[in-house]
This record gives C-alpha cells, sequence and structure tokens, in this order.
C-alpha cells in the first residue's frame, strides 16, 4: 500500500495554490483519498464515496501482471471546471490546454487531487484496446 502521507501534503498545498477558501483549509479540514488497483483487466474498488468540499486524493495503480497497458479517461475528473492537480509515473496526455488521459504501464501509477463538488459523481474509464472497465466516485 502507498503512503498517504506525502499525497495529503501535496493536497494541501493544491489547496493553498488553486484558492480553496480559507475555511476548508481551516484545523478542522480533512482530505479524504483511496487507491484503486488495476488487476485483471479491472479497477478494485471499482465504487469510492468521498466527503464533498473537500479536497479528495485518488491514486490508480496498474498491478497487471502481464504488459497491459491502461488508460485513465474521465470526463468529470478532466473537464474544465474541476479544479485538479495530477502527477504520477504514468503518461499525462493533453488535449490543448486540458488534461485528456493518463497511460498507465504495469508498475505505473497517477496521483489525482481534485476538490469534490457536493453531489456529484465522477466516473473514470479504460476503453485502450477494447477494455470496458469503468469505476465511479461519488460525493456526499
Amino acid at each position: 500500500m502507498t503512503s498517504y502521507c506525502g499525497h495529503l501534503a501535496a493536497a494541501i498545498v493544491m489547496v493553498m495554490l488553486l484558492g480553496v477558501p480559507v475555511s476548508h483549509a481551516s484545523s478542522s479540514w480533512s482530505a479524504s483519498g483511496d487507491l484503486v488497483q488495476i488487476a485483471q483487466l479491472s479497477f478494485y474498488p471499482d465504487t469510492l464515496i468521498f466527503p464533498a468540499e473537500a479536497v479528495a486524493v485518488l491514486v490508480i495503480q496498474n498491478r497487471e501482471e502481464g504488459p497491459i497497458q491502461h488508460e485513465v479517461l474521465s470526463g468529470e475528473l478532466f473537464q474544465y471546471d474541476t479544479l485538479v492537480l495530477i502527477a504520477g509515473t504514468g503518461v499525462i496526455e493533453y488535449d490543448h490546454t486540458q488534461v485528456a488521459k493518463v497511460l498507465l504501464s504495469p508498475g505505473e501509477e497517477v496521483v489525482i487531487w481534485f476538490y469534490a463538488r457536493k453531489d456529484r459523481t465522477y466516473g473514470f474509464q479504460c476503453n485502450l484496446n477494447g477494455h470496458a472497465m469503468q469505476a465511479t466516485i461519488r460525493t456526499f
């Protein structure tokens, strides 16, 4: 399992850089996060729940045993009105100034920090080479 201390610190920096209201960064503020692993052509887990109006940290790791590359696509996470920061060992591809997808070879990971808005559903999927993998994040 990945240690989330570094990811949490980066999420706090993201809050400061993106200008999330200070009330969200007060002593009662916290970030939530989860780890999703890709194995056997599936996302595990495939359903996540994050608190709303807070920074969420999503780590996706490609743990396939064979040489299977995957992509992470998300119309909701990678759209213009979502506050998002993406890093990791995968290849980030852009469509003009916006993230289009992240390619993950076996052993690689992507870390996605985003501001989870209330009552939203964020889907992500892999359709590379005919894959039909989907996962969902819900906020409350």
